[in-house]
């Protein structure tokens, strides 16, 4: 019986490192999506980041796609409670050596006050889509990225966000909860629909979590990506839900 106990301890002990280590892997996942509408032999390069929560972005993770992407999308939950302020500014930072900085609201976010972050991003010059848009290729066929509110803590409006947007845009459009998507295709046909919040249930027991892990699916010339996220929350654990940031490549040819 001794031996069952010491055991079972060890193989807690073992389980508990590997769901550890797991929570601070560095996963890059590349998407391609077809855009027909581009200008021929021309991409568009994209890192999407989403639930950074208390984790900090080392140089591991920027060398390794630095001069691959044109531009970063922040999903929301950059930071929560407890996070010192000084960590958020340096994986700011962190991201601003990729190339521009767009960024949406997470439902944890304002808990170190919402006023701190909006002059971190002022200082740093980066873009915060708060039912708002951006063209972020300008060209016959412009690509513009709308993004909203949180919608936990902040207010929602689909109306806002799409106001400037025109027919012929190719759109990506970016909310921290993926709940809102059937709430942009009701106003508008985004190519590309990026989210976060779930962390893909952040443990599983095999198919089992407490939400749907996240996935990248094409649908009906458009793609949705909802990501495990790069953090995490509550535990520094994971499990079946690896974490992950995304590069996403726009083009127009056939592969």
């Amino acid at each position: 019986m001794l031996s069952i106990g010491i055991t079972i301890v060890i193989a807690g002990i073992i389980l508990f490192l590997y769901m550890l280590f797991l929570a601070f892997q560095t996963n890059v996942k590349e998407h391609h999506l077809l855009v027909k509408e581009m200008p021929k032999a021309t991409q568009l390069n994209i890192l999407f980041i989403s639930d950074i929560h208390r984790r900090k972005i080392d140089d591991t993770l920027i060398h390794s796609i630095i001069g691959k992407v044109d531009l970063v999308i922040i999903g929301g939950d950059l930071t929560e409670k407890g996070v010192p302020l000084m960590r958020t500014k340096f994986n700011l930072k962190q991201l601003k050596k990729l190339g521009p900085v767009y960024y949406v609201f997470g439902n944890n976010d304002r808990e170190v006050g919402e006023s701190n972050l909006v002059s971190i991003f002022q200082e740093l010059d980066i873009q915060i889509l708060n039912n708002t848009s951006v063209t972020i290729s300008e060209g016959k066929i412009p690509i513009r990225l709308v993004g909203i509110n949180d919608g936990f803590v902040g207010k929602v409006s689909i109306a806002d966000a799409f106001n400037l947007v025109e027919e012929k845009d190719i759109i990506i459009f970016v909310s921290h909860a993926p709940a809102f998507f059937h709430s942009a295709l009701k106003v508008s046909k985004p190519r590309l629909m990026l989210a976060g919040h779930f962390h893909g249930g952040q443990i599983r027991i095999g198919p089992i979590g407490i939400y749907e892990k996240g996935s990248y699916r094409l649908k009906e010339n458009r793609a949705e990506l909802i990501s495990n996220g790069f953090g995490t929350t509550g535990v520094p654990l994971r499990l079946g839900a690896k974490s992950e940031c995304h590069i996403i490549t726009l083009h127009n040819m056939e592969r």
